[in-house]
């Protein structure tokens, strides 16, 4: 399982994104190596394990990002799935959502809704309160039939830097959010122009932290700042590791000077 390097934006959101974000502007992809070649077609970050014999991922995802000063921020939920080198997989389930299934250049992903072909459609039942997510495979192509759940974080906002901010990089940047819990945390700074992005590691939720000066120097201008939290389990199938996640992403628009 690979560190995310890109995103394409999803195309139901791209009249929501304001902020202007495109493809290259997310630097998170599944597929960079490994076990999975396929690009994230979910325009959210999502961890890395770096597990050679990880095979597939499974991952629920409530984002939500602000929009314009004094406007509530949007909230989205979505599920997205990928099996060893894009390969059909079956029926994918989670929390009884069946998740549409997309073919493109030869490999095959999953997601619900499914925003190449029915992008209206809502997840039903999947909340993101420290609620289960189970997942169920039906396998094919290699990819055993498999079922496996993890729980959700809670929710939680960004306290600073605040949405639309203007921050200087001088002494690193501060990041808070709230809602400290046993989760993990990421943390994606990205230059929108292309020019620089930063990830952190895997971090405990313990509502704060400082990226590093030093780890700067690329970012400037304006920058989404994305704050991942996520709780995962893996599933053994077959000698291989199939990864739940379920993560809440936040995002605010800044800009580094």
């Amino acid at each position: 399982m690979n560190k995310f390097l890109k995103t394409f934006l999803v195309v139901i959101v791209i009249s929501l994104l304001a902020i202007g974000c495109k493809e290259e502007d997310n630097p998170t992809d599944p597929g960079n190596g490994d076990n999975n070649a396929n690009t994230n077609p979910t325009g959210q970050p999502i961890p890395e394990f770096g597990d050679p014999d990880g095979n597939g991922l499974m991952a629920t995802i409530g984002y939500s990002f602000a929009t314009m000063p004094g406007l509530p921020s949007v909230d989205l939920n979505m599920a997205f799935a990928t099996f060893g080198d894009g390969v059909d997989a079956g029926q994918v389930e989670v929390n009884g959502n069946e998740l549409g299934k997309t073919t493109s250049e030869g490999s095959t992903f999953y997601m619900a809704p499914d925003f190449m072909n029915n992008p209206t459609a809502t997840l039903s039942g999947v909340n993101f309160n420290g609620s289960q997510h189970s997942w169920i495979v039906s396998g094919g192509n290699g990819i055993p039939a498999m079922s496996g759940s993890t729980v959700s974080p809670s929710q939680f906002n960004i306290t600073a830097p605040a949405n639309n901010a203007t921050v200087s990089k001088a002494s690193g940047i501060a990041v808070n959010w709230t809602g400290s819990s046993n989760a993990r945390v990421l943390i994606v700074l990205a230059s929108q122009s292309g020019s620089g992005y930063y990830i952190s590691g895997e971090l405990n939720d313990s509502g704060s932290y400082t990226i590093p000066a030093s780890e700067l120097g690329s970012v400037s201008g304006q920058s989404l700042l994305q704050v991942v939290k996520y709780h995962y389990a893996d599933v053994s199938a077959s000698g291989k590791n199939y990864y739940i996640i379920a993560e809440i992403v936040k995002s605010n628009t800044i800009t580094v000077q």
